[in-house]
């Protein structure tokens, strides 16, 4: 039957979401769990906010935090399958994820790529971003956090709804398409997709861990 359109609000954003089916057959997405780990890597759980080395299959909670080093990198996967990778110097906190809601993720620096698995629930993630709330559809979308607050938002396969505070201004970004956010302000519209050399390796595992992973796009040259 066709899906029910039910509004859903995000710090006074409000971004529709479809549901088809009951949300008591949806997997508990929270504790996620890391599956790949690299360099130094730690988390704060909630009740103990200390930074304790991350270790590999260990789960995080809601109201944990995961955060990275200089050159570490880690991989969070959800009940459902979606992933949550950081790279070197990035953090996020996870607000939420009980039976039936998505993921909820306060990204504070850095480097993080959502990787949402393709005809799946048309919201599994959604990203708190400074200026921005950005909601992946299926494929992997790319977010870098800059110094002044600002965000640049890339979709290398796939779409992901984007929205401001208070629904000031919102956009879709496609695959290949990028999306400039000021830390202060409106964006512009969506432009051509341009992978900074720097981080040319993050992008190229990235694209090889969403293709052998099944969340699409291809694999990258050699």
């Amino acid at each position: 039957m066709p899906g029910i359109m039910r509004p859903a609000v995000l710090g006074g954003t409000i971004i529709l979401v479809a549901l088809s089916g009951s949300a008591w057959g949806q997997p508990r997405e929270l504790p996620a769990r890391i599956v790949t780990l690299g360099g130094l890597a730690e988390v704060s759980k909630k009740d103990t906010p200390t930074w304790t080395s991350a270790a590999l299959r260990a789960e995080v909670g809601q109201g944990d935090s995961v955060r990275t080093q200089s050159g570490g990198r880690v991989t969070l996967k959800t009940g459902s399958g979606q992933a949550l990778r950081l790279g070197s110097r990035s953090q996020i906190a996870l607000s939420s994820g009980s039976d039936g809601a998505p993921t909820r993720v306060r990204f504070d620096y850095g480097w993080m790529w959502v990787a949402v698995m393709p005809g799946g629930e048309s919201t599994q993630v959604e990203v708190r971003a400074g200026p921005a709330v950005i909601v992946p559809r299926e494929g992997g979308v790319g977010i870098r956090r800059n110094p002044d607050g600002s965000l640049l938002i890339q979709v290398h396969h796939g779409t992901a709804m984007c929205a401001g505070p208070d629904r000031q201004w919102q956009q879709t970004v496609s695959g290949q398409q990028q999306l400039f956010v000021p830390a202060s302000g409106m964006p512009g519209p969506p432009a051509k997709l341009v992978v900074d050399p720097v981080e040319g390796t993050w992008v190229r595992w990235n694209a090889d861990q969403d293709f052998a992973g099944g969340y699409g796009g291809q694999k990258s040259g050699p």
